[in-house]
Formats: structure tokens, sequence, C-alpha cells
């Protein structure tokens, strides 16, 4: 009996034993678990002596025992996302397009969203001088319709010279036919305004001044000569002004395009005729930020007035072109008629503008 008990007994040793190696060993591998932990859960905050440290929510803002780092995927303290989309980009704002044109000075403001306009501008054209005077012959003791009559001895087709027709002069009362006093000179032909095209940068809502420049007054014509006198020389035609556009606040000139200058008179008739006007001279173009510019036509040797160039629009026959001079007036063919009195010239053109965007 005692022998089974003592038996019962040392199993039950043996048993505890073993129940007790396995407690210190789960003990021993809780601890392992802990000290391998402890410093991964506190990777954000104080690194670990090698004991194991109980974590606290406040230390990663995770609960304990997650093994990763408290690193929330954003920049430490701002607790928003910083990768959001950007805003999208606004619409252009659509200006619709508009084309102004301008013969009287006025005012452009430029619409709303425009910040720059093409401009096409004109000068005035100069105006055309007037012609010159006939000349007249001298009076003499001859009888116009004496012995030499115009159909007498002395035909163009007789023994005389042509000159003279015979031999002698109506004046004179010869054989022969009279011969006519010169004539006036023609008046010369205004310049054309000048011209410039450019892109210029305006602001919105602002306002312009467009001076239109304007022609040129034409020349008037001189008088016939009588008695023998010669006759008066035409006047000039005066110069065409300049086309501007300025910036009403500082007022700032942008562009300009200045007149053509105006034909001269033409000369008075005497034993010769008179001697033509002196064309005028085109005017220029210049613009702020360059461009294209162009000069006006000079006026002409035959009294025509100087042209303009060409645009994107058709302007008005006669726009910021030269006047053209007037003709001369016939001289006296006989001693007692006075000598024709010279044309006036043409005034020139009205200068032009031409806005658009």
């Amino acid at each position: 009996m005692n022998l089974n008990h003592q038996k019962v007994t040392a199993g039950r040793s043996r048993v505890r034993s073993r129940v007790l190696f396995a407690s210190v060993a789960a003990a021993a591998a809780l601890t392992g678990q802990l000290m391998a932990v402890a410093p991964a859960a506190s990777a954000d905050g104080p690194q670990s002596s090698g004991t194991a440290v109980k974590q606290r929510p406040s230390d990663t803002g995770r609960p304990s025992g997650t093994g990763r780092p408290a690193d929330t995927g954003r920049p430490s303290g701002t607790g928003k996302d910083t990768h959001a989309s950007p805003a999208p980009t606004p619409a252009p704002v659509q200006v619709p397009h508009g084309l102004l044109q301008f013969n009287a000075d006025n005012t452009f403001v430029p619409p709303a969203g425009v910040t720059q306009v093409f401009v096409q501008a004109w000068g005035a054209g100069g105006g055309g001088g007037g012609g010159g005077g006939g000349g007249s012959l001298p009076r003499t003791n001859g009888n116009p319709n004496g012995n030499g009559n115009p159909n007498g001895n002395g035909n163009p087709n007789g023994n005389g010279n042509t000159n003279a027709n015979g031999t002698g002069n109506q004046a004179a009362g010869g054989n022969g036919v009279a011969q006519r006093a010169g004539s006036g000179g023609t008046g010369g032909g205004g310049g054309g305004g000048g011209f410039t095209w450019c892109l210029i940068k305006v602001t919105p809502l602002a306002t312009y001044g467009v001076d239109i420049g304007e022609r040129g007054g034409n020349g008037l014509g001189g008088a016939g000569g009588s008695g023998g006198a010669p006759g008066v020389d035409g006047t000039a035609g005066t110069a065409g002004t300049t086309t501007t556009l300025t910036k009403s606040s500082t007022n700032r000139v942008l562009l300009t395009a200045t007149g053509g200058t105006g034909g001269g008179g033409g000369g008075g008739g005497n034993a010769v005729n008179g001697a033509p006007g002196t064309p005028g001279v085109g005017g220029n173009g210049s613009c702020s930020t360059g461009g294209v510019n162009r000069s006006g036509g000079n006026g002409n040797p035959d009294g025509s007035g100087g042209a303009n160039p060409d645009g994107i629009v058709g302007l008005v026959a006669g726009t910021a072109a030269g006047g053209n001079g007037g003709a001369g007036g016939p001289g006296s063919r006989y001693p007692s008629a006075p000598g024709a009195p010279g044309a006036p010239g043409k005034p020139g053109g009205d200068g032009y503008v031409v806005i658009y965007w």
C-alpha cells in the first residue's frame, strides 16, 4: 500500500514538473515576443532600451502590437491629403471679331476682353495746284482784219514760214495768220496720304481718340493776260493733314499717317506756254509697334494726283489720294482778246482708319 501511494505521489510530482516547465517556457516565449515587438512599435518615438515597454495609444496613434511604424501617409501635422487634383483652368473668354471704319474724327473703345487690335490708317491727300492763265498778244496799230487776214496770201500752206504763216502776223496787220499767245501751265497734282498698318496692344474699355486727316485744299487758276500781258500763275494746293490714333488717358500717339503736300500752281502763259506746277509729295506712315508703312504716291507730271496704298477694305474713290492739278488757260489769239484763265485744281481726299480684331 505504501509503495503504491509513493508511486502515485511520485507520478504526480513528475506531472507537476512538466506543467511547471511548460509554464516557464510559455512565460519565456511571451517575454521574447514583447522584447521583439517593443522596438518596432516605438519606431516613431524614443528608441527602446532593450526591456519590454507597454505601448500607449498616444505613442503611435494605433493600438499596441501592430508591428508597423506610425506612418499615416500624410505630412506630419497637416491632417489633410496634399495630393488632391488641381482646380480646373477657367475657359478663356470668347470675344467676337469686329471691324470699324472711320472717315471722320471719333473715339474707339475696345470691347471687354479685347487686348490688341489691327489698325490701318491713311493720311489725307494734298490738293492739286491751279492752272496758269493764258497769255495775251500786244495791241498794235495794225488792223487785224486788214491785208493780213487769216485766209489771205500768207496761208499756212503758202510761201511764208509756219510760225508767222506769211510775211507778217495778224497783230501787225501783215499778210498772214495771227500768232496765238502762250497757254498757262497745268497745276501740279497733290501727293497721296501716307499709310500704316500695325498691331497695337489696347486696354479693354479704355478710350482712344481717332483723328482723321483733312484733305488739302485745291489751288486756284490764274487769270488770263490782256493787252499783251502774260497770264497769272495758278496758286498751289494745300497739304493734307495727319491721321492719328491716340490713347486718351495718356495722350500718347500710337500711330500717324501724314498727309501729302499740295501741288504747285501752273505758270502763266506769255509768248510761250507757262511751266507746269511742281507735283506734290506723298505722305508717310509710322507706328509705335513697327508694322507695315508705305508712302503715298507723288503727284504726276501730267497734273494727276498721287495714288493711295491699298488696304484690306475698298476705299471710296479719291479717299486719301492727291487732287489733280487744274488745266492751264489758252493764250489769246487776237490782241483785243485776253488770255483764258487757268482752271482750279481738285482737293485731295480725306484720311481714313480701319480697326479690326
